[in-house]
């Protein structure tokens, strides 16, 4: 049992795991399940002053890491992590896989257009994995932050 399994379990959360062709991106992600961008969700990775906090947001859009300093109250001192900070941070998922939850407990932020969609897919730890759910279970396991974070 994966760590990310092992967190939807205790939160007795139901989902479905997708097995597909290794990815890199959300966007090639939603390409090889064959289902339009904004069905899936990336999570980026962000290092502030108190620890990290995983930002959501459609594989079509881009993070606006202004908005999201703004929000976070913390100016120019919020920043993406870094590979090297990912993997040292996150050994349990591959790179680049990290999920919205499971492993350290960060805060999390969710962009408002994933937030009203009746489900999503995101990153399940691997790059050949991903996790179909539903969005108000995401927003309630990870007690998620819905705000605007995307570049429009």
């Amino acid at each position: 049992m994966t760590v990310l399994s092992r967190a939807l379990a205790l939160e007795s959360v139901d989902y479905e795991v997708i097995e597909h062709p290794r990815t890199d991106t959300a966007a090639a992600e939603a390409k090889v399940l064959g289902v339009p961008l904004d069905e899936v969700a990336k999570t980026v990775v962000l290092v502030t002053p108190v620890g990290h906090v995983r930002a959501v947001l459609p594989a079509s859009e881009r993070l606006d890491l202004a908005r999201v300093r703004e929000l976070l109250g913390d100016g120019k001192t919020v920043h993406l992590a870094s590979e090297a900070e990912l993997a040292h941070d996150y050994p349990m998922f591959e790179l680049g896989a990290v999920p919205p939850l499971g492993g350290p407990r960060d805060p999390v932020l969710v962009d408002r257009h994933t937030a009203e969609r009746e489900s999503v897919i995101v990153e399940a730890g691997s790059h050949g994995e991903s996790l179909l759910m539903k969005t108000v279970d995401l927003l309630t396991v990870t007690d998620a932050k819905v705000a605007e974070i995307c570049e429009r």
